[in-house]
């Protein structure tokens, strides 16, 4: 895949695709109406959680986008830096500010409570994507961890250190999540 298709895949899949991702993966492993709604509950408690504390983050922090410090790297005040006119992000950019990021965030959380949740520790997600017009398997959490961080740079709209530190976040949430209150009973 291309770096601009991987952008584009991972423009469009928020929360109502990583919905219908997970109502594929308890259908297709045959989960009980407890098990679902522990795997459901878990992940949307995580991501709520996380939503929080990333929109606490970027209205705290006030990060700039790439195309800001791009466009406008003349006037940073650095003189090793030169801005680039007329530069444009492959997606365009949220009218808020980077750090830290949301989608990487939830993926944080949706790829820690899969793996933690699934006996083998795979996340065996289905996701599609409209906006590249493709659907994605993804075993390992790493990989799918990787794509959502790399997208996000490629497209343009977020520096790698929001994408690492909203995984890092989500991550954090879902394995505190999972650790206290979805516990399996005895």
């Amino acid at each position: 895949m291309s770096i601009a298709h991987t952008a584009l895949f991972f423009s469009d899949i928020g929360i109502v695709p990583m919905q219908a991702a997970l109502r594929d993966l308890v259908t297709r492993r045959g989960l009980n109406i407890s098990d679902s709604a522990r795997l459901f509950a878990a992940v949307e408690m995580g991501m709520a959680d996380t939503a929080g504390a990333v929109w606490d983050a970027k209205f705290t922090y006030g990060w700039w986008r790439p195309i800001t410090a791009i466009l406008l790297a003349e006037d940073d005040g650095n003189d090793a830096t030169a801005g680039v006119p007329g530069w444009e992000s492959l997606l365009v950019t949220p009218p808020y500010p980077d750090w830290t990021s949301g989608l990487c965030g939830n993926i944080g959380v949706l790829s820690t409570t899969l793996s933690r949740l699934n006996a083998d520790g795979d996340v065996d997600l289905r996701i599609t994507s409209t906006a590249a017009a493709e659907t994605r398997h993804y075993d390992d959490a790493t990989a799918m961890q990787q794509d959502a961080i790399e997208a996000r740079v490629w497209s343009g709209i977020h520096f790698r250190t929001a994408d690492e530190v909203g995984w890092a976040m989500g991550t954090q949430v879902a394995n505190w999540t999972l650790d206290h209150h979805f516990a399996p009973t005895k």
